[in-house]
């Protein structure tokens, strides 16, 4: 991605150890950097990002997966405690390893990880989330 995404207005960029993760009105986009294990300890440091940016405001998060990094499918069974306002879990994937991998880490996240093949999609369908669930 590297820049912000058009008609929306980035807010924030930082450039962490993790990665680099971009925050938007009522989402953030991260790209993971490469060889990173993201784990339960990096998702609390992202946490207090969320916090500090959304505090209890729903928001939607996108992985952009440019790079290749490994997970703890596991830790998604804490997602919800890590991020309890996140309404919209969407993956930007570019291979068939990165679907498979999606397949995995959704049978350890109850609320489900859409996938997508753009960013564009992607983060159309996060702000329709975040507006349809805003409304309720």
């Amino acid at each position: 991605m590297s820049g912000p995404i058009k008609n929306d207005k980035l807010i924030k960029q930082y450039d962490l150890e993790m990665g680099k993760i971009f925050f938007y009105e009522n989402y953030l986009v991260i790209e993971v950097a490469e060889g990173i294990c993201f784990d339960y300890e990096k998702a609390k440091t992202l946490s207090l990002l969320t916090n500090l940016h959304f505090g209890d405001q729903p928001f939607g998060y996108v992985s952009h997966r440019i790079n290749s990094y490994s997970l703890e499918a596991t830790d998604y069974m804490k997602i919800k405690d890590v991020f309890p306002n996140m309404k919209a879990f969407a993956a930007v994937t570019y291979n068939e390893s990165q679907k498979t991998s999606i397949r995995i880490e959704n049978m350890f996240y109850q609320e489900g990880i859409v996938s997508f093949e753009n960013i564009e999609e992607a983060i159309k369908w996060v702000r329709e989330k975040i507006k349809n669930d805003s409304s309720v």
